[in-house]
């Protein structure tokens, strides 16, 4: 998230619109209130901070800013950033790197506990070396001609490197060739799109078998290869936890909401996502997969025959899955820090 800070002009864009609407120095009072905040909080409940800590929390600002431009002091203070939900995992001392953010582990658990996932063709090692092979690679790309095989690193996030395979590819090293998910024909009809767009659910494992959902939101695939709010050009709208019907306007990475969605020309808000009995049974079955990980964001695809989990996160940075109202209170965050 850290590399975030190298997109200065973007920022400085932010800080600029922000500023002329509060005037500058409310703005830079605002800034270091909340940067005084949560550096504090991660600093007084024994989370490691430093001077990227200030400058991730900095950027964090200028994009929630940037995408609610009339959230007020009070409001913004309760979007927390993403070192908050890592924190915990630090403050517990669980090595959440080799649980989810190698994908070859993270599938393995998976496969070893009957959990529905994308077909994986092959993984490879940083040497290119299978260490996955349900077909050779000659024949994967022989079949790309066909249909949609993905290609993800195995180490990475935010939709970096994630491509369709073609017949010219050359077989990478640290990825992941799976099949292409493809969403409940209700879904395509909703975005317009037969790319995938998925589904991100939070839930707080507290305690034994006590799952408190956090939020719930969709990403409405922009017509790109991953649903990444700004590399894909999705629009996110919230989902309400209990009925699984969308609850929200869409928001897009400007910060614009929609009450249709521009692509399809469909309303968002009212929509039922297809199979919400059958999603909540899957997080509760990767949940018991996972007991260590108290805080778990997953992502996934709704297809015609059901959900797929695509991948799960321990800890999470989402700010569009907090615009209807942030975290700061929620359990997951008052059990773990004193305020």
């Amino acid at each position: 998230m850290y590399k975030k800070v190298n997109k200065i002009p973007g920022y400085l864009r932010d800080f600029a619109k922000r500023g002329k609407k509060i005037g500058w120095i409310n703005m830079l009072r605002e800034l270091f209130h909340y940067n005084r905040f949560y550096y504090s909080l991660l600093k007084k409940n024994g989370v490691s901070t430093s001077s990227k800590t200030i400058l991730y929390h900095t950027a964090f600002y200028a994009k929630v800013v940037h995408l609610f431009s009339d959230i007020s002091k009070e409001e913004l203070l309760k979007i927390i950033p993403r070192s908050v939900t890592h924190g915990i995992y630090e403050k517990l001392q669980i090595n959440r790197q080799d649980i989810t953010y190698d994908k070859h582990n993270m599938y393995e658990r998976m496969h070893q506990n009957s959990i529905s996932i994308p077909h994986l063709f092959v993984v490879t090692d940083s040497q290119s070396q299978c260490l996955i092979e349900n077909t050779t690679f000659t024949e994967l790309t022989k079949n790309a001609t066909n249909q949609r095989i993905l290609a993800k690193p195995r180490f990475a996030n935010g939709g970096k490197g994630i491509h369709l395979l073609s017949p010219q590819d050359s077989i990478l090293p640290n990825y992941i060739y799976q099949s292409f998910a493809y969403n409940h024909p209700d879904i395509i009809d909703l975005q317009g799109s037969d790319y995938c767009g998925t589904i991100r659910y939070v839930v707080y494992q507290q305690g034994e078998k006590n799952l408190l959902p956090v939020a719930a939101s969709i990403q409405l695939n922009g017509g790109k290869i991953t649903d990444h709010m700004i590399n894909g050009g999705s629009i996110s709208a919230s989902i309400d936890l209990t009925s699984g019907k969308l609850s929200s306007l869409g928001l897009d990475h400007q910060g614009k909401l929609y009450e249709k969605n521009p692509l399809s020309g469909k309303k968002i808000s009212g929509f039922q996502i297809p199979f919400w009995k059958e999603l909540l049974a899957l997080v509760e079955k990767t949940c018991n997969a996972y007991p260590e990980l108290p805080l778990i964001a997953f992502d996934i695809a709704i297809t015609e025959a059901g959900p797929v989990l695509l991948e799960i996160n321990a800890g999470c940075g989402t700010v569009a899955a907090q615009f209807d109202k942030g975290w700061l209170e929620h359990p997951f965050v008052t059990d773990h820090y004193m305020m």
